[in-house]
């Protein structure tokens, strides 16, 4: 089996590549850190399986979803590993919505390492315990956390509403303010009077509830 390992740190590489060897002792590896090799190699030679690091420091590459994107579209059957220090729900949320067979977390356990290489071959798209865990800990989170917010999605104002629906994708103030037409200071603003009226406590928390209950924003925003 021909295995595409994409990241921008040897000593991970390497680390995966043994790890992987123990699960796929005949597997053959080949190694990038940039979108332009990794669209290269996955033209010219039959890959079968590819473990994707999410995030880059190298100039031609936006994040591991970027490039997920862009060999889908060559190539829409490839199998496609996240493989992230990201250990949280919103990223890997994310990872499942963005065509990714699965999300491991590089502190998992060899056993979900294991089983969910093999699932993913054999079956395709699979939650791994790394998954599972988040789920866990997200379903407990949203108990206490979102009780009583969604009796205040009504109270928000519209562009207060319309910020908390863009907080899905991103938090970077910065980049709000480029999408809103406002600037950085005045998202702030919003956010202190979002996080208020809807009872949380920061900036993620507003993040999460965004990503959990994005119909229902949408239905006070229509």
């Amino acid at each position: 089996m021909n295995i595409l390992i994409i990241d921008d740190h040897a000593i991970i590489e390497e680390g995966l590549k043994q790890r992987i060897l123990k699960v796929l002792p005949d597997a053959k590896f080949y190694f990038t850190d940039n979108i332009r090799n990794s669209i290269s190699i996955v033209n010219s030679i039959e890959i079968q399986l590819i473990f994707c690091d999410l995030e880059f420091n190298n100039s031609d590459i936006t994040d591991g979803f970027d490039i997920c994107e862009r060999i889908l579209k060559m190539k829409p059957k490839m199998k496609l590993i996240a493989h992230t220090n990201y250990n949280s729900y919103r990223v890997m949320k994310k990872v499942q919505n963005s065509g990714f067979m699965s999300f491991l977390y590089k502190g998992s356990n060899f056993q979900d390492f294991f089983d969910t290489i093999h699932n993913v071959i054999n079956i395709g798209k699979y939650e791994s315990a790394s998954i599972k865990n988040l789920l866990k800990k997200r379903n407990s989170v949203l108990l206490n956390l979102f009780n009583d917010s969604l009796y205040g999605i009504s109270n928000l104002s519209k562009r207060e509403l319309e910020l908390t629906i863009l907080l899905k994708d991103t938090t970077d103030r910065k980049e709000l303010a480029k999408i809103m037409g406002n600037t950085p200071s005045t998202i702030d603003s919003y956010l202190q009077h979002i996080i208020t009226k809807l009872n949380l406590k920061n900036r993620n928390d507003v993040a999460l509830f965004s990503l959990e209950f994005q119909n229902e924003l949408l239905k006070y925003q229509n």
